[in-house]
Order: structure tokens, then C-alpha cells, then sequence
């Protein structure tokens, strides 16, 4: 675009990513018509790009009402919308990006994940399909489309090779009772179907996630709980009344058993729960499962059936154990670490941390649409795909159960990177 020579400072501070100061001669220019539709295009863009969703929103939706919206501004109106958590209506807008160019991917993977986040995963499996037909190499569609398949079982493959090879997985259990853990054998089996499909070249994925978890219709909320405590380093006051039952097994061998004790429904609550290797740094064991309890008498009443569980299916453990909230909180609150296990507890939320909580919801959106599932208790291929992680973490950290389970060379160079610096720390954990 052709700005006036009166812009010319304006351009070279954006051009420079300068944008306070961009903003600053903005303001200070003379009022003049000529000018108007120059300055919305920059309020707009400067908006957008420093993450200012509502004042972006306000300058988008200037410029489209002036019927002089490019792909650009609706691609951006409607990114502004999804971050303020109206979701919905950015389909309009996402629609629109297709109607100029249908031969953009990101406006089909935007849209799918709008689609994706209302929970309409069959419409955001087909904006996935499309986008990955314009580039089979977009692995954020990738990974969002196997993602959905922790949601439901597709009603069709869309001739997409993920969803056939998760086809086939589904095919290779249907015959499983879930109630019971499967033999070494059958898990042999799960991580061979994947192995030549995804060799291939144009089927390379980069899946780097190492937690399987378990879903209810509970939103836990822990994106927002860490904001407001790395913020200001204080506990919402949510998390005073989060317990977990925090399971430590020997290797990644029983963390695989572990795994498909999770996937059956023997939890009167169908608490969410979830499976791991720990990556964090000094953090100590290395293979945990963890389920998530409402207060402290759920809490002990979980741990006893889970123990029970754990000795009838021949689970090898090293401990299990009632936790208070996330290990991330104990450092500056050692406190709040300490379970007392018949009274008060020794930490109680201290009421002027409410202000604190306020100033990170203030500036979220104040209601978002974001629908929260249950996951379906279906072994999927992302339950193989970090499985497989969860091998490469054992060789890495010198844990040679897998061997028992799978013979490979695994490597892998997300995990290595993590845990670089950790692995003394990590062999120690046996």
C-alpha cells in the first residue's frame, strides 16, 4: 500500500516493529479524510500484531464495514474474535478467507480449529483434510486432527492416511475387553501397526507429547491457574481444593499396564487422570500416572480402589500417594505441600490473593466458548504415537524394560534436547 508522504516516520517505526512509538505519531497526526482509511489499516495491524484483541477487533471491523477488507483483515478480524473467546463467530470470517482464496491452508486450519474448539470435530477433521491436501507437510493440522481422535471415532477416513491408520488401530482392539490389560503381545502388535506407515517421508509427523490423558466434562482450568501463579507467585483458590493420587512405577514397562488401567472405567467418577514421563527439570521420578480428585476424602477413597488395582493386575510400583495441588507450587509455598490428613490443612487460600486472580481474568476473555469433552476410553493413534515417545524416554534414560515390549534403536531429538542436562538426575530415579 501507498502511504502519504505524511506517514513516512509511521511506516519505518512499524517496519522496525517500534510500535509504541508508531502508535505515538499516529495519534499525533492531523485529522484529515484523506487520511482515515490509512490509519485504520495501521490501528488495525498494530493492534493485531501486539495482541490487543479488543482494539484490533474494533479497527477490523472498521475496515470491513467500509467494504474494504482484504483475505488479510478477515483472516485477522476473525483471529481477534477467537482470542477474545467468541468463537463462533469467527466461522463467518474464516468462511470468507476461503470464498477469496481456496487455495490458502491456513484459513482451513483456522477454521478447524474453531471447529475444533466448539467441539464440532467431524467439521474440523474436513477443514484439517483440506488444509492437508494444499500441504501434507502442515503439522499443526496434524496434530490437531489426532488430537480430535482422543473425541470420537470418525465417521469417515476423508482418504487420509492418519485417520486409515487410526482405523486400523481401533480395528486391532475392538475385540479387547478394556476392563483388562492386555498382554505384552498385544501392545507389540499397537506399536508395530504404526511403525512403515509412519516411516514414510510424506507421512512424518512430529507428535512431541508424552502425557495420555483421560477426560471428563471437568475443566480443570490449569492454563489459567499457572498464569496467575507464575504472574504473581500466589495458589488460586481452586487449586486448594485440588488433590491427585500420584502413581510412581518402576519403569515405562508398567507404565504402559498403568496406561490401560487408566483406559478402563473403574473409577466411580471417571475422574481425569492421566499418564507421563517427567521431563521437568529436578522434578524426581521418572514414569507417573495421576488422578485428579475433588477435595481430600476423594482423594483417600481413589487411592485405596487404585491400590487394590494395582495389585490385582500386577502393576510393579514404587509408591503411591495423595498429592495437594502441582509440584511447581511447593518451592515458594512449602506449605501448601503438607496433607493433613484429619483436620484443617496448614495452608488455607489467603483472601487477598482474590485480587490477584481478578487482574489475570480481567484480562481474559470473559466468556469463552471453548466446549470441554470426555475423551472416549478407545486406544487411538494418539495413545501410540506417545507411547512410542514414552519408549524413546527409557532408552534415553537407561531404562531397558521396553525391550520387553519392543526391540528398536528408538531415538528421538525433542526428548534428547529436553532432557540433555538431566540425565545423571534422571538414572538416579531407578
Amino acid at each position: 500500500m501507498n502511504f502519504p508522504n505524511e506517514f513516512k516516520d509511521i511506516v519505518i517505526n512499524y517496519n522496525n516493529k517500534n510500535f509504541n512509538e508508531a502508535l505515538k505519531l499516529l495519534n499525533n497526526l492531523p485529522k484529515k479524510e484523506e487520511f482515515e482509511k490509512f490509519k485504520i489499516k495501521l490501528y488495525a495491524s498494530i493492534y493485531f500484531l501486539t495482541g490487543k484483541w479488543t482494539q484490533s477487533l474494533t479497527y477490523h471491523n472498521k475496515i470491513v464495514e467500509k467494504n474494504e477488507a482484504s483475505f488479510e483483515d478477515y483472516n485477522n478480524l476473525a483471529v481477534s474474535l477467537f482470542n477474545l473467546g467468541r468463537i463462533t463467530e469467527t466461522i463467518t470470517y474464516f468462511k470468507k478467507c476461503i470464498e477469496i482464496n481456496n487455495k490458502a491452508e491456513l484459513p482451513y486450519q483456522n477454521l478447524g480449529t474453531s471447529y475444533l474448539h466448539l467441539g464440532n470435530y467431524e467439521q474440523a477433521i474436513e477443514c484439517f483434510t483440506n488444509a492437508l491436501f494444499l500441504n501434507n507437510r502442515n503439522n499443526n493440522c496434524k496434530i490437531m486432527m489426532i488430537d480430535i481422535l482422543n473425541y470420537i471415532v470418525p465417521k469417515k477416513n476423508q482418504n487420509n492416511h492418519l485417520l486409515k491408520l487410526n482405523e486400523k488401530i481401533l480395528n486391532h482392539f475392538s475385540g479387547e475387553k478394556f476392563y483388562e490389560i492386555p498382554k505384552y503381545e498385544v501392545i507389540i502388535k499397537l506399536i508395530d501397526i504404526i511403525k512403515d506407515d509412519l516411516s514414510k517421508e510424506e507421512h512424518n509427523i512430529i507428535y512431541n507429547k508424552t502425557e495420555i490423558f483421560r477426560r471428563n466434562n471437568e475443566n480443570l482450568n490449569c492454563a489459567r491457574h499457572f498464569k496467575v501463579f507464575n504472574k504473581f507467585s500466589v495458589i488460586p483458590e481452586y487449586c486448594f481444593s485440588c488433590y491427585k493420587v500420584q502413581i510412581s512405577t518402576k519403569n515405562v514397562s508398567n507404565l504402559i499396564k498403568l496406561f490401560f488401567l487408566f483406559n478402563s472405567n473403574y473409577l466411580e467418577n471417571n475422574n481425569v487422570r492421566k499418564c507421563m514421563v517427567e521431563t521437568r527439570s529436578n522434578v524426581k521420578e521418572n514414569f507417573k500416572g495421576f488422578i485428579y480428585c475433588r477435595g481430600l476424602e476423594e482423594a483417600k477413597k481413589v487411592l485405596k480402589i487404585s491400590e487394590k488395582k494395582l495389585i490385582e493386575n500386577k502393576i510393579d510400583y514404587k509408591k503411591i500417594e495423595i498429592k495437594h495441588g502441582c509440584t511447581e507450587y511447593y518451592e515458594k509455598h512449602p506449605n501448601f505441600k503438607e496433607i493433613n490428613y484429619n483436620g484443617e490443612q496448614e495452608m488455607s487460600y489467603d483472601k487477598s490473593w482474590k485480587k490477584y486472580e481478578k487482574l489475570i481474568d480481567d484480562n481474559s476473555p470473559a466468556v469463552s466458548e471453548r466446549v470441554i469433552n470426555p475423551t472416549i476410553n478407545k486406544i487411538n493413534l494418539s495413545d501410540v504415537l506417545i507411547i512410542k515417545n514414552w519408549l524413546d524416554y527409557a532408552e534415553i534414560v537407561g531404562d531397558n524394560s521396553f525391550e520387553k515390549i519392543y526391540i528398536s534403536n528408538v531415538s528421538s531429538n525433542f526428548l534428547s534436547q529436553i532432557l540433555k542436562n538431566q540425565i545423571t538426575f534422571r538414572k538416579q530415579q531407578f
